[in-house]
């Protein structure tokens, strides 16, 4: 049986498992940040990565399990945002000054990250509590903050009494409450919050805040 000339033979689809996986988890945090978990359906999930329910439960058991892994990613892409700048060469002050600045920008360009941790406050950090790799992932980085404060110290440029995890939550709160926020307090206080000039000030600021508490 001879093919029709203008019937182009048709390419069978090659799934790969882990392409598949992560679209389903992206498309999936985009439902949960906009319905969030109650509101999120997997109806729609299924449509909008363009696969079926039976396959996204084939990946993830149950709906509570689909949240978590998106909760995962969004843990990670944070962190590696802050993983991938090169800090052990520089001086501590410079190396704060990157550490923040990268921390903030991770805020600014990526509105999902923001809007999935408001979420999963709103829930009391109900399911985060399940995610127990999550907590690994700051190991790392509160161990390389400690080296870079404790180097500042040794040169006299930092004070001695820093807590470190009450300074990452100072440097992460510098820029997530400004984005989480950004629609609010451009109303309140008059100002568009999104500009690109007005975020570059606030950016710098959020800089200068935490080596003023630094300094000695």
């Amino acid at each position: 049986m001879h093919m029709p000339a203008n019937e182009a033979p048709k390419k069978k689809r090659i799934r790969n498992p882990l392409v598949t996986r992560q679209r389903i988890i992206d498309t999936a945090i985009d439902e949960f940040t906009e319905r969030g978990f109650d509101g999120a359906r997997i109806d729609a999930i299924a449509e909008q990565s363009q696969t079926n329910k039976s396959l996204i439960y084939k990946y993830f058991n149950s709906k509570e399990e689909l949240y978590i892994a998106s909760l995962s990613d969004t843990y990670e892409k944070l962190r590696a945002s802050q993983h991938e700048i090169e800090l052990d060469d520089l001086d501590p002050i410079e190396s704060v000054r990157r550490l923040t600045e990268s921390t903030f920008d991770t805020f600014a360009k990526n509105p999902r990250i923001v809007r999935m941790l408001t979420h999963e406050n709103v829930q009391n950090a109900r399911f985060l509590k399940q995610a127990v790799s999550i907590k690994s992932l700051y190991t790392p980085l509160l161990n390389k903050l400690d080296q870079i404060i404790r180097k500042g110290q040794e040169k006299g440029l930092f004070r001695s009494n820093v807590n470190l995890k009450h300074l990452y939550i100072s440097i992460s709160a510098l820029g997530y409450f400004y984005f989480s926020n950004i629609h609010t307090l451009s109303i309140v206080l008059e100002e568009d919050l999104s500009s690109d000039q007005t975020v570059a000030r606030q950016r710098e600021q959020a800089v200068e805040m935490v080596l003023s508490y630094l300094r000695k």
